[in-house]
């Protein structure tokens, strides 16, 4: 099983890839939970995350989570948070 590690980094990084290398990029692996109610939870916040990869990559090249804050009467977004990684592969142990 190919692993890899996430190192925190900025926002003006992952800009620059995405703006250099975006048209290579493809969707590694998504999750969403707009309305904060996956799996029982009680819809206090929302979270969308999403890595990319270069095609035919066994592992993602970096990815980014974006969690918000949801006011219970209005169900609008607030405090929005964003955070970015690059992927580092790990070799695998035999």
């Amino acid at each position: 099983m190919t692993m890899h590690n996430s190192i925190p980094t900025s926002p003006e990084v992952w800009a620059v890839i995405k703006a250099r290398h975006g048209r290579h990029l493809k969707v590694f692996a998504s999750f969403s939970d707009p309305n904060g109610t996956f799996m029982g939870r009680d819809g206090t916040e929302g979270r969308m995350e999403t890595s990319y990869a270069l095609p035919g990559a066994d592992f993602p090249l970096m990815e980014a989570r974006t969690t918000w804050r949801i006011d219970p009467d209005s169900r609008k977004r607030h405090d929005e948070k964003h955070e970015y990684w690059l992927c580092v592969p790990v070799k695998d142990a035999d």
